[in-house]
């Protein structure tokens, strides 16, 4: 297999797994109790893997980080428009650093993410998913 090819079939991987987490914001998003944490952290798992196919696409190994603000950056570097304004693609990239820590920190610097949080980046994503559909 050709290196292009084999790129676009990692590209598609990296696509297929972020698709997992557009449907749990979706439903999550829908759902009677939202879980803004829980959304707030798949759409940064989303941003993430989507950038990271790009880099693929491109023929580029991306790296092992999981920075948003960087990848993106990378993308940009290679020519590819993300759709996504510098306040998302910051936020994003803030939400899986502390992610990771007790919830004494909270998930963001600010502490847990509310509904406007959750909002910003369930807009941020479809954005995203619409410039990735076509």
């Amino acid at each position: 297999m050709k290196r292009s090819e084999h790129a676009l079939s990692v590209s598609k991987k990296w696509l297929d797994f972020a698709m997992e987490d557009y449907q749990a914001i979706e439903i999550l998003w829908n759902a009677e109790n939202k879980l803004y944490r829980t959304i707030c952290f798949h759409a940064q798992q989303y941003t993430e893997k989507i950038l990271k196919g790009i880099l693929e696409n491109k023929g580029e190994f991306p790296p092992r980080i999981h920075d948003v603000n960087t990848l993106a950056i990378r993308c940009k570097k290679l020519g590819c428009n993300i759709p996504l304004s510098e306040t998302e693609i910051l936020f994003l990239s803030s939400v899986y650093i502390d992610a990771r820590y007790p919830p004494d920190v909270g998930l963001l610097p600010k502490g847990e993410p509310i509904e406007s949080d959750a909002a910003l980046v369930v807009k941020a994503v479809r954005k995203l998913r619409r410039r990735t559909d076509r």
